[in-house]
């Protein structure tokens, strides 16, 4: 091989890795919490990051995890600039780190949901009814497939451990309600949003399974911004955001997302479940 072959190759190995580089260095990370089970999230949100990446301009990329910590310890570090989370993972990560709402999406003209205590078809009629038996939680930063629950039990002076026989951890609402539906636990608490889209798609889990107790409505799981996030691209996602409405493309992958359009912040909207945390003897 002559020199000016390797020569030229080499030129092309080091234009080749820059170019790696430069793309990984100008990625924006859009993180999504496991919510959902993890094939639900990224056949949901696959068309809703090329959107944003499209209108944005933006190099964005997918980043999925399977604890909500995990989701926060990205946006922590600066890993993952925005992120889709639960309710109870953002009031934690604004108290560890200064997390901050972008945007909050309207669901069904709300921007609430409620923790639904599910229970197979048996002759269980309410939560007390759980009683030394087995319980699903979702997460240990979930509002409403953890902590709601323990604030109940905390009502009726108890803990987890104490009340039930046994507990544990599936990583997603959709996995709760199928642990339930299929035998795995005898109850479970779950995102009321996540339960009404399984519903609508006629999951054949949720014809197993049937609501012993709603919770009072907590402001809706947000889209948030890690605080280190670059003011302009910050900018530049919420305005993408806000307009996805007007937009036919926008509109289209909202409906798929079971999303009438996102909204502007209101901090008052979480101030009820601020208070739950604090009532679940929560930092």
């Amino acid at each position: 091989m002559s020199k000016l072959r390797i020569v030229f190759l080499l030129f092309l190995s080091i234009l080749f890795a820059a170019n790696i580089s430069a793309e990984a260095e100008n990625e924006v990370v859009f993180a999504i919490s496991p919510m959902a089970s993890p094939v639900s999230t990224l056949s949901g949100f696959g068309d809703f990051i090329e959107y944003l990446s499209e209108k944005t301009g933006l190099n964005i990329v997918l980043k999925q995890r399977r604890k909500y910590s995990e989701i926060n310890d990205l946006l922590k570090s600066g890993e993952a600039q925005f992120a889709y989370t639960c309710t109870g993972a953002y009031l934690s990560g604004r108290k560890e780190f200064g997390l901050e709402v972008l945007a909050v999406p309207v669901v069904n003209n709300k921007t609430t949901y409620n923790s639904y205590i599910i229970v197979n078809k048996s002759d269980y009629q309410k939560f007390e009814d759980l009683k030394g038996k087995v319980f699903a939680f979702t997460d240990p930063l979930s509002l409403s497939g953890r902590i709601y629950p323990a604030y109940l039990l905390e009502t009726m002076m108890t803990t987890p451990e104490a009340f039930f026989s046994k507990t544990f951890y599936t990583s997603s609402h959709e996995k709760s309600v199928e642990s339930v539906a299929y035998g795995l636990a005898d109850g479970a608490a779950v995102d009321s949003l996540i339960f009404e889209d399984m519903k609508k798609l006629n999951d054949p889990a949720i014809e197993k399974v049937k609501i012993v107790h709603i919770s009072p409505p907590y402001g809706i799981p947000p889209m948030v911004v890690s605080p280190d996030t670059d003011k302009s691209q910050k900018q530049l996602m919420l305005s993408t955001l806000l307009k996805m409405k007007d937009d036919p493309a926008g509109r289209k992958i909202l409906k798929e997302l079971h999303i009438k359009k996102f909204i502007l912040p209101d901090p008052a909207i979480y101030y009820s479940a601020v208070q739950l945390r604090q009532s679940a003897l929560l930092p």
